[in-house]
């Protein structure tokens, strides 16, 4: 048994030795056939110097792979150089030779330009970053270089070179490099110790460092509220907590405020533990301030962190699909922490928030697969993202009816400007109604609104419009016809469906619907609620304010399908009919006032033709009564008594009432002589005068067959005495009125005496 196990044990034993011969043999064949790079970058200062790469290979083991020997491999090295990059030629030492690279630069940002220059020669798409502090200052003192490429990256050019120019065969392309080989890094005459391999990572310093800085920024009044949290690697001493002290108040930002501790949650997990309120003061320090705008924010983040490496890009845009609005904003750069940061600490980090409480998202980070991961910490890159759904602050339609059966709705969509700034034509185009002249985007404090008008002559036109731009939407008027003197009751049926244009965001939208009825029309509160139990259930606000109705709803965007307006009011064909009524009464009253005065006068003539036939009537009447009277006694059988006797049984006739003088016209009178008026009949030329006889009456002086003879120098009492007509040469005088008879009217404001300025 102890002899099997013995022989077991050394044939293992010898097949594990084979195999590391093997491997060494391989590794020596493989070193054999590509060349090793060296590279030291020597630094006069921290922004000036020369970084030197060798290439070393062996004549002898690749005499037969390189065709053309080390002539052709010069000629094709100097044909396929990259810009900004210097070459020495190639130098032999028996069977070593050796080509020289240099890359001189004057500045940092002359460096990383020619580096990122033959990167892409080379083609790798890193992106260079390159950090050389020489700091008396900061909390890390002493030089400090970090890169994030190797020469092997730089002269990654070569091989497709020496392939295109057939100095080697495609086949040994990928093995033209064995590997890196010693990478230091000098500053003046003394070496500093790089601690990352291929890469440049290298520091001599005295460190006082955080383990982590940890800044976070939040979207707010359209800057930023900053949070720097300076996380200590220990509880700091009374010494360390002063130099800490005196550099953070150094590097402060105006108005920035610095305390002792920390305040953010995430800081303290990372934070050393502590019991003790003296303590827990001394495990870090936080500092808050406000950025205006993301370049204030960029410059107090780069004072604060002191290295001149640090740089942010802040980018925006707002982008449309199918009406969602989204604002996408991209952070991206480098922050140093050289001087704050611990190079064994976790290095900076920035987390940012928008203005809803969200983070950005990490699109990418510094990762050069050769970096150390404290080199990644200390001086990252990154890329943050953050895209938002832009809400709408609310949303109106305001609709309107005219007297003339034209309509018109005018929609106003409300963005926060804060998010939808710079994207004021994408709005439009994206909302437009029927032309730009339809489509307006104004400003209205910290909102931006786009106003959307849409009209039509009448109903059918107006719909039309309205349906071809919210689609299936109308609005129809449901009126009696005929002429209604005092109006009619109506009703309006909107049917709109504002969401059409708001993609899927319009449930959380706050919406406002107004309708305006044409002039002469009024709305009652009650009726429109009784009409739409639905919406009264559903909590929408009714407001009517006469002719205006005002619906509003926080519960987003609703559709008003089965909405109904119960009207009242006048039409035009009312106020047309009603109007045309009002003018004849207002032309007749015209007439009537601009005629006043002949009117006046034609019914002032009017009354002295009756005052006149009246007169006349009274004048004529006691004659023909007392002829009359004489008649009747005759066909009686009464005998007048014989002249000169008294009559037997019989009154005593008494005299007569002497007749009164006829009614005498003026000289010029409507009533002289030949005046055909209807009056003429009762003119006074047609009362009796003295000597001429009248048909039917007794002729004076002269006895009647039958009838009696008045006594000598009395009157017939039963014949009218004549009107006795006044002496020319006297003037002529009205007749006077007896008592009982009517007294002629008074003239009116309309007679001759008539004082009107118009007259």
């Amino acid at each position: 048994m102890q002899t099997l196990t013995y022989s077991v044990q050394r044939g293992s034993r010898q097949r594990w030795m084979l195999l590391a011969v093997l491997l060494t043999i391989a590794a020596l064949i493989l070193s054999a056939c590509g060349a090793k790079i060296e590279t030291q970058l020597g630094l006069e200062s921290a922004d000036k110097g020369v970084r030197t790469m060798q290439v070393s290979f062996d004549l002898k083991d690749n005499q037969d792979k390189i065709k053309g020997g080390t002539q052709a491999l010069d000629a094709s090295l100097r044909k396929h150089l990259p810009s900004g990059l210097e070459y020495g030629g190639i130098q032999s030492e028996g069977d070593k030779a050796r080509a020289t690279f240099t890359l001189p630069f004057s500045s940092i940002d002359e460096y990383r330009s020619k580096v990122a220059s033959i990167l892409k020669a080379s083609g790798t798409d890193t992106e260079p970053q390159i950090s050389i502090i020489n700091s008396s200052q900061g909390l890390v003192q002493g030089i400090q270089v970090k890169e994030n490429f190797t020469s092997k990256e730089l002269l990654g050019w070569v091989p497709e070179a020496l392939v295109v120019d057939g100095v080697i065969e495609s086949s040994r392309k990928s093995s033209v490099f064995s590997s890196d080989g010693d990478t230091t890094v000098k500053f003046g005459d003394k070496e500093v110790k790089n601690s990352g391999g291929s890469t440049i990572s290298a520091k001599d310093v005295q460190d006082r460092g955080f383990k982590g800085v940890l800044i976070q920024a939040s979207e707010k009044d359209g800057g930023y509220d900053v949070v720097i949290s300076f996380i200590a690697k220990e509880i700091m001493s009374s010494e360390t907590s002063s130099a800490v002290d005196a550099f953070l108040n150094q590097v402060k930002p105006d108005g920035a405020e610095l305390k002792k501790g920390l305040d953010a949650s995430e800081a303290k997990s990372y934070a050393p533990s502590a019991s003790t309120n003296a303590a827990k003061e001394e495990i870090g320090r936080t500092m808050t301030f406000h950025a205006s705008s993301s370049q204030d924010l960029s410059d107090k983040i780069k004072k604060v962190l002191g290295a001149s490496t640090t740089d942010l890009t802040f980018t925006r845009d707002v982008t449309e699909e199918s009406h969602v609005f989204k604002v996408e904003k991209t952070v991206s750069g480098t922050l140093d922490c050289s001087l704050l940061c611990s190079p064994e600490g976790y290095g900076v980090a920035l987390s940012l928030k928008n203005s809803d409480g969200d983070s950005y998202s990490s699109a990418s980070s510094s990762s050069s697969s050769s970096s150390s991961s404290t080199s990644n910490k200390t001086m990252p890159t990154f890329t943050l993202v953050s895209s938002k759904t832009v809400t709408m602050k609310n949303v109106k339609m305001a609709t309107s009816l005219g007297l003339d059966g034209s309509m018109e709705a005018r929609i106003l969509y409300s963005f926060p400007t804060s998010d939808i700034a710079g994207a004021e034509q994408k709005l439009k185009d994206s909302l437009a109604g029927g032309g730009d002249d339809e489509t307006e985007v104004r400003q209205d404090g910290d909102s931006t609104i786009v106003s959307v008008k849409i009209r039509g002559k009448d109903q059918d036109e107006f719909n039309q419009r309205l349906g071809s731009y919210l689609n299936g939407s109308k609005i129809t008027v449901t009126r009696e016809g005929g002429y209604h003197p005092f109006g009619s009751d109506y009703t309006v049926r909107p049917e709109v469906n504002p969401a059409s244009k708001m993609g899927s965001s319009y449930y959380q939208v706050p919406f406002e619907f107004t309708f305006k009825a044409p002039a002469f029309s009024s709305l009652d509160q009650q009726k429109v609620r009784t009409a739409n139990p639905r919406y009264v259930e559903a909590g929408i606000e009714f407001t009517v304010n006469g002719g205006e109705l005002s619906m509003k709803s926080d519960r987003g965007v609703f559709a008003t399908r089965d909405l109904q307006i119960p009207a009242s009011g006048l039409s035009m064909t009312d106020l047309i009919v009603n109007g045309i009524i009002l003018a004849l009464v207002l032309a007749g009253l015209i007439l009537l006032f601009l005629f006043r005065k002949k009117i006046a006068a034609a019914r002032a003539k009017g009354r002295e033709r009756r005052e006149a036939t009246a007169a006349a009537y009274a004048a004529t009447a006691p004659a023909a009564a007392g002829a009359a009277g004489a008649a009747y006694g005759a066909a009686q059988g009464y005998a007048a008594p014989a002249q000169g006797a008294p009559a037997q049984d019989a009154y005593q006739q008494q005299a007569a009432y002497p007749a009164q003088g006829g009614y005498q016209p003026q000289q010029g009178a409507a009533y002289a002589a030949g005046d055909d008026s209807p009056t003429q009949v009762f003119s006074p030329q047609a009362v009796a005068q003295p000597g001429a006889a009248q048909p039917g009456a007794a002729q004076p002086g002269a006895a009647q067959p039958g009838a009696a003879q008045p006594a000598q120098g009395e009157a017939d009492p039963t014949v009218a005495m004549p009107a006795q007509a006044p002496a020319q040469d006297a003037p002529q005088q009205p007749a006077q009125p007896q008592y009982g008879q009517q007294q002629p009217a008074q003239p009116t404001q309309f007679g001759d005496t008539d004082g009107d300025v118009l007259q």
